[in-house]
């Protein structure tokens, strides 16, 4: 749930109450003044006694020259002329907001339960100006409540000697005086050695100097005795960041954020760190748990999207995106078409990606990544026809589209359509698309009509694969290409000379010669990686070479 905030209505109400107010119509100096609000309690009497016991023991300890104990009526009656039940404990924000109305520079806020032998009640002393600023107080227990609340104003009163230190220190630093600010904050820790407002700002001042080992030095000290200080964790996290030392900055960042879980602003930016760490998968958990609590929200969805596709939990990106276009319409642009096919495809739901990429084509026509996208989808779910024609489109669209091509490769290889295949692989080459490779697709061409004809004995076959193998050689040269090319040429002069023997054929002696000096040509290259079978290939060339001459002169008359 979000905190409630006080109205701006409340301030004039509030200085009327400060107006009528005893400690205010008396003479003389007085010292600062501390706000004890209702305490949080599964017993809202209990949180309400509490807190009055506190005011009235720290009162009693304490001179009004020294410091001024905000009085329950003022509480009260400023709480209720802006519609707060006094009976109930505070949000953070709202105890803030109502400190500074109050012109109380320090509050305090706590719980207080029962317990078997009495009462306890743990709290913090938190600077108004920023509340992220507090000492966590020694826990205190006693078998009445009075006499816990008497501890709890002794111990007040020993962090607040840290306190005119601490505000030396934070004028020097917002004066860029840094190490004035060091200094200040140091004796301020030697009045009282657990000082993690003075030391918080000690760390500002070291983080400014630069001092990285100090920073982490100091900022572990207050993490060992308050393990949800805001200004140690994120300092810590901020250094351990610079340092390099990732595993210490994500764990870190995840006590950060389990340190107030309702703090939306401070769940968001752990969750960006961790992004930015590499580790969205860590932020995945934190992200659930905000959108469930802040339902419907447009900036929670789409942040979670980001999230869940970087953390590559395709599952949840898709609840979360298909709830973030619904609750925005806006959001649903041609990018969010296309991640979300891409996590349909991710995803295993091959149909759902091609839809989803169809229903984005037909809302942003001309977006080339979704005109690709749409074309893969159709073919991933064996629309091939449909397929192909989407890929010419992209290809149409903008004739230097290297994924197109070696799309519409794909896609003719699905159908068989070699010769088709052959000339996008040229096209591509004349519109500049990196000729290593489309060598690369054209050898696999080769390789795979290579296998095709070892399997068919079919001269088509193994025709196919030289003439692949021979674009793939032209485009960028390679042992592989010369080696297949010898090879496949082998088998076809075999071939045709067997038939040329049986049919008195010439068109096929000289497909045989022609064939058997491609290879000659080729195998000696092709030896450097197989050496053995170039060799063996190399031998037996010669075996059919005089036959071959005798064909040709016999049947080319």
């Amino acid at each position: 749930m979000k905190a409630r905030l006080f109205d701006s209505g409340l301030l004039l109400a509030s200085l009327a109450v400060f107006a009528a107010s005893p400690v205010l119509a008396q003479s003389g100096k007085t010292g600062d003044r501390v706000m004890i609000p209702t305490l949080q309690s599964a017993d809202k009497e209990l949180g309400v006694q509490a807190a009055e016991a506190i005011r009235s023991q720290l009162s009693k300890q304490t001179n009004v020259r020294d410091l001024v104990v905000v009085p329950k009526a003022d509480i009260n009656n400023s709480l209720q002329s802006s519609g707060y039940p006094p009976t109930e404990a505070l949000a953070p924000g709202d105890a803030k907001a109502l400190a500074s109305l109050v012109r109380a520079p320090q509050y305090i806020d706590g719980t207080v339960s029962k317990t078997p032998t009495g009462f306890k009640i743990d709290s913090r002393l938190i600077i108004s100006r920023d509340m992220t600023r507090a000492q966590v107080l020694p826990s205190a227990q006693a078998p009445k409540l009075d006499d816990a609340a008497s501890q709890v104003a002794k111990s007040i009163q020993a962090a607040r000697k840290q306190l005119s230190g601490e505000e030396a220190c934070h004028n020097a630093v917002a004066q860029g005086k840094f190490q004035e600010g060091v200094n200040a904050a140091r004796t301020a820790m030697a009045s009282y050695p657990n000082a993690n407002i003075a030391g918080a700002c000690l760390v500002d001042a070291y983080a400014a100097l630069k001092m990285d080992d100090s920073v982490i030095a100091v900022s572990e000290r207050i993490r060992a005795s308050d393990p949800a200080n805001n200004v140690a964790l994120r300092r810590l996290a901020d250094t351990y960041r610079t340092k390099g030392d990732i595993t210490k900055e994500l764990e870190v960042l995840s006590q950060l954020a389990a340190s107030d879980p309702t703090n939306i602003k401070l769940i968001q930016d752990v969750i960006a760190e961790m992004a930015k760490a590499g580790r969205a998968d860590l932020a995945v958990p934190l992200m659930r748990d905000l959108i469930q609590s802040n339902p419907g929200d447009p900036a929670l969805l789409s942040l979670g999207w980001l999230v869940y596709l970087n953390a590559k939990d395709y599952k949840g990106a898709i609840d979360v995106g298909n709830e973030m276009v619904r609750v925005d319409t806006a959001m649903a642009t041609a990018d969010f078409y296309t991640r979300l096919a891409g996590a349909y495809s991710a995803s295993g739901q091959a149909q759902k990606a091609s839809e989803t990429a169809a229903l984005g084509v037909r809302k942003f026509p001309s977006d080339p990544n979704l005109q690709l996208l749409g074309a893969t989808a159709a073919y991933k779910v064996g629309q091939l026809p449909q397929a192909m024609e989407a890929a010419k489109k992209v290809i149409a669209a903008n004739p230097k589209n290297a994924q197109g091509y070696f799309l519409l490769a794909t896609i003719q290889d699905s159908l068989n359509l070699y010769d088709d295949l052959y000339a996008t692989i040229q096209n591509a080459k004349n519109n500049g698309v990196d000729a290593g490779a489309l060598s690369q697709l054209a050898l696999k061409q080769g390789s795979d009509a290579y296998k095709a004809g070892t399997a068919s004995k079919d001269r088509a076959d193994f025709q196919r694969a030289i003439k692949f193998l021979q674009l793939s050689d032209q485009y960028q040269t390679s042992v592989d290409a010369k080696f297949l090319l010898g090879a496949n040429a082998f088998l076809l002069g075999q071939s045709a000379t067997t038939d040329a023997s049986e049919k008195k054929s010439c068109e096929l002696a000289r497909t045989a010669r022609d064939a058997f000096n491609l290879a000659s040509i080729n195998l000696p290259a092709g030896g450097q990686k197989y050496p053995t079978e170039a060799a063996q290939l190399l031998t037996a060339i010669p075996q059919f070479t005089p036959a071959v001459d005798s064909y040709v002169k016999r049947f080319c008359k």
